[in-house]
């Protein structure tokens, strides 16, 4: 078993992902509820979800997606408004959807249908990028952060795979626009019979087949990662390896 999470932000959501795996929960549904910290304001400031940063006309647009490595399923929505927990929707898309990907009014309109509500843009955003927006109007000030996107992988005790990805986008970008992150092959991908990754520009984390994590872990040593994962060997204390940022 595994749990990955990309940035030391993910931290809450990867050690939930944990304890579901221990409780032998599927891996799509540790993804699904596990990235539902996009709903935290306080992750906005890492440009995901709820609190995240607006468009250039102060409205925040959210993409995600999730992919199962068995049998390759996958699910995307992006410019999606007013929903603070994107990757449920993204789910239902895969799952419900004759389309994989979905954007804009048609993702909003689709996530309704399904029994999501969607909430005034006021709620989406967070006191700290009200601000940022109002710099970014009044300075043309732009927003200066290393940490954007969320990506967990999670691989169960059947040998699943899944990978899940959510995001605010870039901040004050043209509404509409959609980056790399809800694309698959370009933001996330996964096949359980070879591995997964979550990515976004330098970083890709491949968890390899089940059986390499028979006898050891796979680390990938990139900085500025926040990485937990569960050997299948040592199931009654699963060692927790922490990546550290490099010091400046």
């Amino acid at each position: 078993m595994a749990a990955v999470g990309t940035w030391s932000f993910s931290r809450p959501a990867v050690e939930r992902m944990r304890c579901m795996l221990l409780a032998g929960q599927n891996a799509t549904d540790v993804v699904e509820t596990a990235i539902a910290v996009e709903d935290d304001v306080e992750t906005g400031r890492h440009i995901v979800g709820r609190g995240g940063y607006p468009n250039c006309k102060g409205v925040v647009e959210c993409d995600a997606a999730i992919m199962e490595g068995v049998p390759g399923r996958f699910g995307a929505v992006a410019a999606l408004r007013g929903i603070a927990q994107p990757c449920r929707v993204a789910r239902k898309v895969m799952e419900k959807s004759p389309h994989s990907l979905l954007v804009g009014d048609g993702a909003e309109a689709f996530a309704h249908e399904l029994g999501f509500k969607s909430e005034p843009n006021a709620n989406m955003l967070s006191d700290y990028s009200a601000t940022a927006y109002r710099e970014f109007l009044e300075k043309n000030k732009p927003v200066r952060s290393g940490h954007d996107t969320i990506g967990l992988i999670a691989l169960d005790t059947g040998g699943n795979i899944t990978v899940g990805v959510s995001t605010s986008g870039a901040p004050f970008k043209s509404p509409g626009r959609v980056g790399d992150s809800p694309l698959p092959g370009c933001g996330l991908y996964a096949d359980h019979t070879v591995g997964a990754a979550a990515g976004f520009f330098f970083f890709f984390f491949f968890t390899l087949h089940l059986s390499l994590f028979l006898n050891k872990c796979i680390v990938s040593l990139l900085s500025k990662y926040y990485i937990v994962l569960l050997n299948l060997q040592y199931i009654d204390h699963f060692p927790t390896l922490h990546l550290k940022n490099r010091p400046k």
